[in-house]
């Protein structure tokens, strides 16, 4: 076992699991996947990046500043209302239905030379390289965080607990290793995950 297995290992203990259990976890949500579920999970990203490509097209932003506003504007936000407040955001509008700080974040981002530079979070950081491309990075959010640790507990601690130093990253490597299994890419099984239980059949 690597030394960064060791250490993603001892953050995961540290909460009561492992990765190899994390990965367990997600796998069986993966199994538990109709056909359709997983043909949606396979396209999310895609479609995702049509949305960026065509926000891009339309105003001549970058398409690492329309990623940035997205990812910044998603936390605690329906995809849908993401999407309609980056396309007023970047259309010169005000984001209606968006919360207040994520757009502070979004504009900042929209005037950055370094759009990509501002998503300090993991998890915001994730979804911009996943939308733009990078299969390999894992957008840990609650319900991604919910699958790994299945019942272990209670819903309003994931984000608590994905805090921790360390956990984000462990959780990642559980993501990463539970595609390798799967046989297909990380992006995909953790948007699959996140549409498996979203329908409520998580387990």
């Amino acid at each position: 076992m690597g030394r960064g297995m060791t250490s993603h290992d001892e953050r995961l203990r540290g909460l009561g699991t492992s990765v190899r259990a994390c990965a367990d976890r997600i796998v069986a949500v993966w199994d538990r996947a109709s056909d359709s579920e997983r043909d949606a999970g396979a396209r999310w990203y895609d479609e995702a990046a049509r949305v960026v490509d065509d926000l891009a097209a339309q105003t001549g932003r970058s398409r690492e500043h329309v990623a940035a506003v997205v990812s910044h504007l998603s936390p605690r936000t329906t995809w849908a209302r993401t999407v309609a407040g980056a396309t007023a955001l970047l259309m010169g509008g005000v984001p209606v239905a968006c919360i207040g700080a994520n757009v502070k974040r979004a504009s900042c981002a929209l005037e950055s030379d370094d759009p990509l530079g501002t998503l300090a979070g993991p998890k915001v950081r994730r979804f911009a390289l996943n939308i733009l491309g990078d299969r390999g990075a894992v957008t840990v959010d609650v319900w991604a965080v919910r699958v790994a640790f299945g019942g272990r507990f209670a819903r309003t601690d994931h984000e608590r607990l994905v805090s921790r130093v360390g956990v984000y990253e462990a959780l990642e490597h559980a993501y990463r290793t539970s595609a390798r299994r799967a046989r297909c890419d990380p992006a995909t099984i953790q948007a699959t995950s996140w549409i498996v239980a979203r329908n409520g059949r998580s387990g």
